[in-house]
């Protein structure tokens, strides 16, 4: 390497964090696909493989990525190129993936939520009638 050119290679750890995140976000769409949507099982086992298996394993996946994206962040500023942009890239397709993936079942159950305060607001307005 010379001496005039950085180096361009991303830190061991964020190489790590990364990979590993993306292995962690591989199973839980694995879990997502054959535990909980493609399955003849009842409710409960499908809620059960979202809540106990899904969602730990995208929570894991955000918090690989973010810790990923913080060590290409500290060697930055240690250098102009830090790494490959094509590894910062899918750190970030890889956290917004499993954030979104993570945010669903909470943004349905809102929606529910929602739908049933709704229904209950309309109900008691209808009473005073």
């Amino acid at each position: 390497m010379r001496a005039d050119v950085p180096h361009l290679r991303a830190p061991a750890g964020a190489r790590g964090a990364a990979g590993a995140a993306l292995l962690v976000l591989a199973a839980a769409v694995l879990v997502i696909t054959f535990g909980v949507v493609a399955t003849s099982g009842v409710y409960g086992s499908r809620l059960a493989w979202l809540l106990g298996v899904a969602l730990p394993l995208l929570a894991v996946s955000v918090v690989l990525s973010w810790v990923a994206r913080r060590l290409w962040t500290q060697e930055q500023r240690d250098g102009p190129s830090a790494g490959p942009q094509t590894g910062r890239q899918l750190n970030l397709v890889v956290v917004m993936t499993a954030g979104t993936l993570f945010g669903i079942p909470f943004a349905l159950a809102t929606m529910v939520l929602a739908g049933y305060a709704l229904l209950f607001a309309v109900h008691g307005i209808s009473l005073l009638f």
